[in-house]
């Protein structure tokens, strides 16, 4: 019988219990053991089980209808697939193609109907394990938000990170332009692509070293994270780091795109040295 093995880690492979090398040679060990196997293939991914479109598992299923192999192996059914709906579509492909499945650390055949519906029990125990990890790091976010800690990312222009103190520390070649922003925004009456005009003009970059935008303006005149506040899943939590912008310009500045909003007429009469404006 002519086997190919499925392989796969996400992408934070230091905190993976089996490395691609480890579930490698277990499987080949396996087959090794197996009478009349002999292994054809090796397909390997480092993504989320929660994504069927893995260059891997793609050609390992384009490679099932063309013949290739007669059974596909892995060393658990969550490498395969973490969702329920994700493991029946690709084992109903696989047995479309005339080839088996098989996890070598669970022993279910699907060449028999009891271990199909075996299989899609697992994979459910493998959705609901996924649903717990994504839960847990949700919690875990929450909970730093609350004690005003850095949630993760990429800090937003204007800051970096210090690992140490785990908080937010003023960039001092950025910090500047987020003031001059809302400056221009609040008290010259400039609108967001007037400003990102007049910074591009003046050579000035985003953090990404990119031209700015009326948009990347606008996120910027909105992010609490600027008066020493910091959101999460709809909230806003006081954080440890120190703010760049006064609450009070804030505010006027949430009041101003508020007003705006709302009639084009003010938008396009906003004073700006960019004549065609809106």
């Amino acid at each position: 019988m002519r086997v190919a093995i499925y392989l796969r880690i996400s992408t934070d492979e230091k905190r993976q219990p089996f490395s691609l090398e480890a579930q490698q040679e277990r499987l080949a060990s396996y087959v090794a053991a197996q009478p009349g196997w002999v292994l054809a293939r090796s397909y390997s991914d480092r993504m989320s089980g929660k994504r069927l479109d893995r260059p891997g598992l793609q050609q390992a299923l384009h490679d099932a209808q063309t013949g290739r192999y007669d059974l596909l192996l892995v060393f658990k059914v969550d490498r395969l697939a973490r969702s329920t709906g994700g493991l029946a579509k690709v084992l109903e492909e696989l047995d479309g193609a005339g080839v088996a499945f098989r996890s070598a650390s669970e022993p279910f055949d699907t060449a028999t109907a009891a271990g199909r519906m075996m299989m899609q029990m697992l994979g459910v125990f493998a959705e609901f394990e996924r649903e717990m990890i994504v839960e847990r790091t949700r919690m875990g976010l929450a909970r730093k938000a609350a004690r005003g800690e850095w949630t993760g990312g990429t800090p937003p222009f204007g800051y970096g990170y210090d690992r140490v103190r785990r908080l937010l520390v003023p960039d001092k070649a950025q910090a500047p332009v987020v003031s001059r922003i809302f400056d221009l925004y609040v008290h010259r009456g400039m609108g967001s692509a007037a400003i990102s005009n007049l910074l591009n003009d003046d050579g000035q970059t985003t953090g990404r070293r990119c031209r700015w935008t009326p948009h990347s303006i606008l996120n910027i005149l909105r992010n609490p994270t600027y008066i020493g506040r910091l959101p999460f899943n709809g909230e806003t939590y006081r954080a440890a780091h120190t703010g760049l912008v006064d609450p009070a310009v804030f505010q006027r500045a949430q009041a101003v795109m508020a007003e705006r909003g709302k009639s084009w007429r003010a938008r396009a009469a906003n004073a700006t040295d960019y004549v065609l404006t809106s």
